[in-house]
């Protein structure tokens, strides 16, 4: 294409044009370069901004979704896990759950209860006016708390709480007043739960092996309830049916009520009650096992039979297993039932005596201990003569104490009436006691030596002076059972159990000497004895009588001395104190 003069020189101009603005376009830029390159810079950091926020929140929905995928799958899986178990199965994946559940609740409580202590009794100090009220006030306070943990986790927990009861010689009155309901408070479980048990251990329902059952509890313990039925022959019994997690559930209990202890220990140096758990360990196992104590009841009737105002009821042996117990039902009234007691006209001194002789036998002749006669256990009915008698049940807790020991405990209990000290060391250390004089304090549960000020008022001095004996005293008392024989210390159980139901009754009788009688009993039996042993047996029974007396005597002559000393002000109210000594 050829082009004119003109047009060659129309576009050389435009050329040139355009080169002219170029040219000004770039010295533009290049005047505002660093201007632009910041503009640039932001604009950039504003669009990497923006696309990291859009990113982010796509990568959180993601991440929603991924979780909700997750979570989804979890449900779905653990559905579908859970469909294949059996009953079995799904019981022993609940317990692992319950457990976790039982062990932070009984970790909260004995948190609360520590902190409680330790906090409130910041502002206390003992011998003042307030000390006993505020102190009153928090063992109040904790005992609640250690009621509701036991009540709601069952189980060993309550069995525990049940223990702690047995030891009226160390814990304060709230606890033992509070913690006694867990006799009679205990949780009941569902039907199902029976006849699931029943199915694992008759392969049959209780409708099929019993012409009757009602499925309404008639009583629950802390390890089983007790249920009301008929065999197809016609007899009227009572079913005890252990809880169907118990045994699952043992190890995992224990070792949390052990650890709690454990960090009572820490926190509370002077609370140290591991040991009891060490001791209760055994006792709990021999417990869960029906067929054993189906067994102890039956020696324990062979054993009493000279006894004609103790029943033991009868073992149903074709419908018992290791979860079921099955024995005659009978019809009687609780021994701590007083109200119901004088109702009919029972005499309450003719319980106790009763009481006292038959734990007794046991303690100082047989040697086969029943180690948990609460008042639950034991029922009062007339017998066919109409007399007065003891029904003694649930034989599931017995220990067994050696001869050696029985006849050593018989001669400690001798030397305290005779107030011989030198056989009272003796014997102590032959049942494993080092403090002789506190082991027979827990004893007899009065006080050895009873010498009283009369002549003026006690000081602010002594008074800190007694309260810090007192201290002292618990503490030796603590490591003095701390350091018995397990054996002696569910004597002391024992002992101490039967005591408390005398207690609830207005003392009727003389509890030291109920027991030093029976102690001694064997030792001044003459038959078969020639007439000259005869005449010295005779002679050694008149001293201990008249020892017995004087010592009698003695802590009631202190009573009394101590009541006008707190009428005339010399002393504070110790009402609470002298109720507890025998």
């Amino acid at each position: 294409m050829a082009y004119s003069p003109a047009d060659c020189c129309q576009l050389a101009g435009k050329t040139l044009s355009r080169s002219s603005t170029t040219c000004s376009l770039a010295a533009l830029i290049g005047t505002n370069l660093p201007h632009l390159k910041r503009i640039w810079s932001k604009n950039k950091t504003e669009r990497r901004k923006y696309e990291g926020i859009h990113n982010n929140a796509a990568s959180k929905s993601t991440k929603r979704r991924y979780k909700q995928y997750g979570s989804l799958a979890v449900i779905v899986g653990s559905a579908g896990y859970y469909a294949t178990l059996n009953k079995s199965q799904r019981r022993s994946l609940f317990a692992k759950i319950e457990a976790f559940g039982r062990f932070l609740r009984a970790v909260n409580t004995g948190m609360l209860i520590s902190f409680d202590y330790y906090f409130s009794m910041l502002g206390l100090k003992e011998g003042c006016a307030n000390y006993e009220i505020g102190m009153s006030r928090i063992h109040q306070r904790a005992a609640n708390r250690i009621l509701n943990g036991c009540l709601l986790n069952g189980g060993l927990y309550i069995k525990m709480g049940q223990g702690l009861v047995a030891l009226n010689h160390i814990l304060p009155k709230e606890y033992l007043d509070t913690l006694q309901q867990l006799h009679d408070k205990c949780l009941t479980r569902s039907e199902d739960e029976v006849i699931d048990l029943f199915a694992e251990d008759f392969g049959k329902s209780p409708t099929d092996i019993f012409e009757e059952f009602d499925m309404k509890p008639i009583a629950a313990a802390s390890l089983a309830q007790v249920y009301r039925a008929k065999t197809k022959d016609g007899l009227d019994v009572a079913v005890k049916v252990q809880y169907i997690d118990l045994q699952k559930r043992f190890n995992t209990d224990i070792s949390t009520i052990e650890f709690l202890l454990k960090l009572i220990k820490i926190m509370h140096p002077a609370f140290n009650f591991t040991w009891i758990l060490r001791d209760m360990k055994d006792t709990l196992k021999q417990e869960l096992d029906f067929i054993n104590e189906g067994k102890n009841a039956e020696r324990c009737a062979k054993e009493l039979a000279h006894l004609n105002y103790l029943y033991v009821p009868k073992i149903v042996w074709n419908k018992c297993s290791s979860r079921v117990l099955t024995t005659e039902y009978i019809e009687g009234t609780h021994v701590n039932n007083m109200q119901r007691l004088k109702e009919l006209g029972y005499s309450l001194a003719d319980i106790d005596r009763k009481l006292f002789r038959i734990f007794g036998e046991q303690i100082f002749h047989t040697g086969f201990i029943h180690a948990d006669p609460h008042p639950g256990n034991v029922l009062v009915r007339k017998d066919k003569n109409k007399k007065i008698q003891i029904v003694l049940l649930d034989h599931g807790l017995y220990n067994y104490l050696p001869s050696v020991h029985r006849i050593a405990l018989c001669n400690f209990w001798n030397a305290i009436v005779l107030n011989d000290h030198g056989n009272m060391k003796k014997y102590a250390y032959q049942l494993g006691v080092e403090d002789y004089t506190i082991f027979a304090e827990i004893l007899t549960q009065r006080p050895l030596a009873t010498e009283i000020v009369f002549h003026r008022k006690l000081s602010n001095e002594e008074v800190q002076y007694m309260i810090k004996m007192a201290q002292e005293r618990f503490d030796n008392i603590i490591k003095a059972l701390r350091n018995m024989p397990r054996s002696m210390l569910l004597v002391i159980r024992n002992l101490n159990t039967v005591r408390s139901i005398v207690r609830t009754h207005g003392d009727p009788i003389n509890r030291f000497t109920s027991l030093a009688r029976i102690a001694s009993h064997g030792k001044f039996d003459s038959s078969g004895m020639t007439l000259l042993k005869k005449l010295t047996s005779c002679k050694q029974r008149t001293y201990f009588e008249l020892r017995l007396w004087y010592s009698n005597f003695r802590i009631w002559f202190m009573k009394i001395m101590l009541r006008i000393l707190q009428m005339l002000g010399r002393l504070p109210d110790i009402t609470a104190i002298t109720r507890q000594i025998a």
